[in-house]
């Protein structure tokens, strides 16, 4: 998948998980654009995104709720790093 955008979409989720992109190792995808995406819980509660090799970018004027969590963010890196379980790692910082 590949240069795909995105835009104005609003409604609300009842899944954790409200924007989800799941590539491929092999062929991740790429060029991904979200702009304008409103998508609260139905239920109130905090909803996230997922991303696994997907590369893209959010517009810098429009909301993107849950914010998104494209491989071009230090974010993301980070959170790739710590999803495994390390028990070397205190994480009591």
């Amino acid at each position: 998948m590949a240069n795909i955008s995105f835009i104005n979409i609003i409604g609300t989720s009842a899944s954790e998980e409200t924007i989800r992109f799941a590539c491929s190792d092999a062929y991740p995808c790429e060029g991904l654009y979200l702009e304008n995406i409103y998508l609260p819980s139905y239920f109130g509660e905090n909803r996230r995104s997922y991303c696994w090799q997907a590369h893209g970018s959010t517009s810098a004027q429009g909301c993107v709720n849950p914010p998104a969590c494209f491989s071009t963010s230090s974010d993301f890196i980070r959170q790739n790093v710590l999803s495994e379980p390390n028990l070397d790692i205190n994480y009591d910082l």
